[in-house]
């Protein structure tokens, strides 16, 4: 692209893919932990630990409204960093051995009339934990390059990758659990293990990326207002909030979900690892696809497209094809690939608008930006989880007594109400007005206007 190339600015630079894929191992990490956590934490929760489901709903609503006003915190904190390591850094180097130990407490199972608030207290801090190395990791695309054509190919790379991890986990955690003849112990094991894994590779990512977009010494670092104004005036942030608030929500339910559906709706359990195989490999189409049709469509359209596609797949999937297990996995596979895309097309979006910050208010605050994005998806996710966890409650689940309505919630839950978010979700991003063309010029605005102070 002939006019972006002539943006001036040694950040704006194209990065090779070996930095790529480190950054990619980011989000490996992250799923490999976060990934097990959605998928079994809930299920772990009602039938192995033994608390209700009603009070796993709450679990997952405190716990995640607490780490969402956490994440104001540490995007504040991350815009007050500036060390040897970089300004995102230091936080995975720092937070990645304590959230491995914290994933492991979220499955260790205590026997005292205390369980509820033991499993409350350690899923709560692993969230910020979680937070506290993840919303610094999400930032670095930021700090790695300007160049709008690398950061959507990061977008891909971290999603691809982040699909990796889910995929190790969900295709390995029922086996690695199954070595162990008391469940709660197999349930151990195998967080030690992806924990181990996650460990390794944010270390590794820190090692094998650089921060590119310098922060000058002389250059005051943002205040608390100014941070405030970079979120408030920020128009494209806040209507991208809203797309993802829906898109998260979507996200979580299913995946909380997805272990009953196979339980109970497919009744095999056998079919677990292929299910999230199958799963899996729609979302990592869905991603590899994204560089070449944003390109050819736009972000928006392109993620327009995947809302409308997603909620078509879940409708037919509820009205149509209960009963056939290739047609139910076809719907399946079309919904993961528009989740797919609108993880990657997101998040790409989202880095855009720190330069819109900074071009409308001239101040730079990704820390700020980021850690309210991401306390929008904590809330969303906390939205979901709670959600999953009511809404199973309403419909009279338990372990001990599968009833009909219990198995049509758990099929609502997987079709209809995801495919309202979708619904929601394209709403909304036809709100979103910062396109490609538009964000070139305002990076070439901010170079002119450093040029011109200089």
């Amino acid at each position: 692209m002939k006019e972006a190339d002539s943006v001036n600015s040694t950040s704006y630079v194209m990065l090779g893919v070996k930095e790529k894929i480190a950054y990619g191992f980011g989000d490996l990490a992250s799923n490999l932990s976060f990934g097990f956590v959605s998928l079994f934490l809930l299920y772990f929760y009602t039938d192995i630990y033994g608390i209700t489901a009603a009070q796993a709903s709450l679990i997952f609503v405190v716990a995640r409204v607490i780490d969402a006003g956490f994440n104001i915190l540490i995007g504040y904190l991350v815009d007050k960093t500036n060390t040897r390591f970089g300004k995102l850094r230091p936080y995975l180097l720092f937070g990645s051995i304590p959230l491995g130990f914290l994933t492991v407490l979220c499955f260790t199972a205590v026997e005292s009339d205390m369980k509820f608030y033991y499993a409350l207290i350690t899923y709560t801090v692993y969230c910020m934990a979680y937070t506290a190395v993840n919303t610094p990791y999400s930032a670095m695309t930021n700090m790695m390059t300007q160049h709008e054509g690398s950061r959507a190919s990061l977008s891909v790379y971290r999603f691809v990758f982040a699909m990796v991890g889910y995929l190790i986990v969900s295709t390995n955690a029922e086996y690695l659990i199954s070595l162990f003849t008391v469940p709660r112990e197999g349930y151990i094991f195998a967080a030690s293990c992806f924990a181990l894994l996650a460990t390794f590779f944010f270390l590794a990512c820190f090692g094998m990326t650089k921060e590119r977009v310098v922060i000058e010494k002389d250059v005051t670092l943002p205040t608390l207002r100014e941070m405030g104004r970079a979120i408030y005036c920020n128009t494209p942030l806040l209507n991208l909030s809203m797309f993802t608030v829906v898109v998260y929500i979507a996200y979580t339910l299913w995946m909380a979900i997805a272990i009953y559906f196979i339980k109970y709706i497919l009744r095999d359990e056998s079919f677990t690892a292929s299910f999230f195989a199958i799963q899996t490999v729609a979302y990592i189409v869905g991603t590899i696809l994204c560089e070449k049709l944003v390109a050819l469509m736009g972000k928006k359209q392109l993620t327009l497209a995947a809302m409308l596609f997603g909620a078509i797949a879940l409708i037919i999937q509820y009205f149509f094809v209960q009963g056939s297990l290739a047609l139910t996995m076809a719907c399946i596979f079309v919904y993961s690939m528009g989740m797919g895309i609108a993880f990657v097309t997101m998040w790409s979006m989202v880095a855009d608008t720190v330069e819109f910050a900074e071009w409308k208010i001239e101040t730079r605050a990704e820390g700020a930006i980021y850690g309210f994005f991401n306390f929008v998806t904590k809330i969303a996710m906390a939205i979901g989880g709670g959600l999953a966890g009511l809404l199973l409650d309403y419909s009279d689940y338990s372990a001990a007594n599968i009833t009909e309505s219990a198995l049509n919630g758990i099929n609502i839950m997987m079709t209809l109400v995801p495919a309202a978010m979708f619904v929601l979700g394209f709403m909304f991003i036809l709100f979103y007005r910062l396109d490609e063309k538009t964000y070139v010029n305002i990076v070439k605005q901010i170079e002119l206007r450093k040029q011109n102070a200089l």
